[in-house]
């Protein structure tokens, strides 16, 4: 019976000595768990190294592709050169080039991040670059615009003049719109060809101001102007306009119409649109008019299209069919990458219905080259 006894107490003796299976699996997890936790750890060091590698690739990527974005780069290249070319038609291995630049936008001697505009500026040094280049032997001056700053659209056609001097030939492609100060640059130009549906014309020139004494009079408010003259504050909303200030105004806006006018009758004297015709006639009192009724004042020499532009430049230009056409794009650099992101303006957009939008850019008091309700 003893033997039985001590037999039958030495399980649960070993049981009480040794811990159970289940306790020994229930200590097994947590390890489990660090040790996932730690290969966790490095999988996502490894995805983020790799996700910044792939970043920077990116970067340099698109660096190097506006490097090589054009299909050849051809010696006259200098530092001075801010574009680069790329080829859309003709004979990739022609050394003849028609270059194309576009207008396209209100025309202002400014960037501007929100809306497109015709930077003048960066048109002037595009017209420059094609003028060092010995192998553009044509350039097509694209227009989709209803003009815009005075100086800005003169300091265009001054260019054009300039190249043409080098013996360039200038052809002006009107595409959708090319008035006012559309127009203007486009006079300057050896031959224009208009789409037949282009709004084109309007020579003119508007100044534009907002007068809103009436308002402060109801809500109470009042300014308060020192000036060192009489005409200092002329366009001031605050206060009525005198006559002397209304004719102020009036002279210097005739005195800008009168060279537009100049310009166009020098422009388009073969037409034998002489300055008395342009001020005393329809087309020269601001109206616009569509590509074909311009065809037919002797304001454009064509109606087409830009392949139209293409084969008038080929032609202009004695180039016999061996040509290029190529258009110019900034180069981009590391620092536009990095650092030529704009940051929000504080300049407040008002946004009127049934007006477009970039006429927010319009400042009051400014000269403009543009066309009826713009």
């Amino acid at each position: 019976m003893s033997e039985y006894s001590d037999i039958g107490q030495a399980p649960e003796q070993n049981a009480q000595q040794s811990p159970p299976p289940q306790t020994q699996q229930q200590s097994e997890p947590p390890k489990k768990s660090r040790r996932g936790c730690f290969i966790l750890g490095i999988v996502l060091v490894v995805c983020m190294i790799a996700l910044g590698g792939i970043v920077a690739v990116f970067v340099l990527g698109l660096y190097f592709a506006s490097i090589l974005s054009m299909p050849e780069m051809t010696s006259f290249e200098t530092p001075r050169n801010k574009f680069v070319e790329e080829m859309v038609d003709g004979n990739y291995f022609s050394s003849n080039k028609i270059a194309v630049i576009d207008v396209k936008g209100i025309i202002l001697n400014a960037d501007e991040a929100f809306y497109q505009i015709a930077n003048s500026a960066r048109i002037c040094e595009q017209l420059e670059q094609a003028g060092r280049d010995p192998k553009v032997k044509a350039v097509i001056l694209r227009l989709d615009t209803p003009g815009g700053e005075v100086t800005a659209a003169d300091m265009i056609h001054h260019k054009i003049i300039q190249l043409r001097d080098k013996n360039v030939k200038v052809i002006a492609c009107m595409e959708s719109m090319a008035a006012s100060g559309g127009y203007y640059i486009s006079v300057a130009c050896d031959y224009i060809i208009a789409h037949r549906l282009t709004t084109t014309g309007s020579i003119g020139v508007i100044i534009e101001t907002m007068n809103y004494q009436k308002l402060f009079n109801k809500v109470g408010l009042q300014a308060e102007v020192y000036k060192s003259g009489e005409m200092k504050d002329m366009l001031s909303g605050a206060r009525p306009r005198t006559e002397a200030e209304k004719q102020l105004v009036q002279d210097l806006i005739m005195e800008i119409y009168n060279e537009f006018a100049v310009i166009v009758a020098e422009g388009r004297k073969t037409k034998d649109i002489t300055l008395e015709k342009i001020k005393t006639t329809e087309i020269g009192d601001g109206r616009i008019f569509s590509g074909q009724k311009a065809k037919e004042l002797g304001l454009v020499d064509d109606i087409g299209f830009f392949e139209d532009a293409v084969s008038k430049a080929n032609e202009m230009g004695g180039l016999n069919g061996d040509f290029k056409v190529v258009i110019y794009k900034r180069v981009l650099t590391l620092a536009d990458l990095f650092m030529g992101a704009k940051g929000p303006e504080n300049k407040v957009k008002i946004e009127v219905p049934g007006m477009k939008s970039w006429t927010n850019l319009l400042e009051p008091g400014k000269v403009y080259l543009l066309p009826p309700g713009f």
